[in-house]
């Protein structure tokens, strides 16, 4: 999975963004492809901004995590994203179309599977 972190007004340390590769990570058992992540952190005095981008197929799932640690407003933001995948690929798999979409839908019910 492609990561990119962008940060506004603040310094981006290693520490935070091995921390948001380290959380980004654990989303990829409910994607199976490459798709691009985007992961914007903002920092205005004490209040913080943690916004999540994951493009796939032509669409976009974006969360948004705000408040006065940077590492909880990460934590907001991922918990965010892995419902809206979670959701994204339980419609993939009620969804009775092509065989790639069939395909993506057994890797879903595996991921859900083993993570119950």
């Amino acid at each position: 999975m492609q990561v990119v972190v962008t940060a506004r007004q603040m310094e981006l340390t290693t520490a935070l963004k091995d921390y948001v590769h380290n959380k980004v990570s654990k989303a990829e058992k409910y994607i199976h492809r490459e798709y691009g992540v985007h992961v914007i952190l903002e920092a205005h005095k004490l209040h913080h901004t943690a916004e999540i981008v994951v493009n796939v197929k032509g669409q976009q799932i974006t969360a948004k995590g705000e408040g006065e640690d940077m590492y909880a407003c990460i934590d907001k933001a991922m918990d965010k994203i892995e419902q809206q995948l979670r959701r994204y690929k339980e419609k993939l798999s009620h969804h009775k179309g092509s065989t790639s979409v069939g395909q993506e839908a057994l890797v879903v019910e595996e991921a859900l599977a083993t993570e119950s």
